[in-house]
């Protein structure tokens, strides 16, 4: 069960980082305008690469879970795969942000990231649990 929710985990990494990439003002061509003619990048595009650093140790992360055999490890990096789910979460919303534009980033982007960082929090919860019980019944069976 850990395993196919490792694997979860990495597909909810990639999502997370593919998502964004696409969905953001920048990718559709719309940049801020300053007052001297230049043209600069919406805090969406910068959410969007954030998130690719995010997405990353989470992929590696979920990857070691599925992989890895000992429940302790299982356990530290469920907690790990959920402290960085909360920052998938966070960027969007706390952090930098979309810009207010009724385009993608907006209707598509942060929304997807609000349910993937949710996900990733909801599945490395289930994960610690699980590898936390698999811990007791080895120690019960030791006695």
């Amino acid at each position: 069960m850990i395993k196919a929710l490792g694997i979860v985990l990495v597909i909810i990494a990639i999502l997370v980082g593919v998502i964004p990439a696409f969905n953001n003002c920048s990718a559709e061509g719309l940049f801020i305008t300053t007052a001297d003619g230049r043209q600069i990048d919406m805090k969406c595009f910068w959410t969007s690469r954030a998130e690719i650093g995010v997405a990353v140790p989470l992929g590696i992360a979920g990857l070691f879970i599925a992989l890895s055999r000992r429940k302790e490890t299982q356990g530290m990096l469920a907690f790990l795969t959920g402290l960085l789910s909360a920052g998938a979460l966070a960027l969007p919303t706390v952090l930098i942000g979309v810009c207010a534009m009724d385009k993608s980033c907006s209707n598509v982007m942060r929304p997807s990231l609000i349910v993937l960082g949710v996900l990733g929090i909801i599945v490395s919860a289930v994960i610690l649990a699980l590898s936390q019980r698999r811990a007791d019944d080895d120690a019960a069976a030791a006695v």
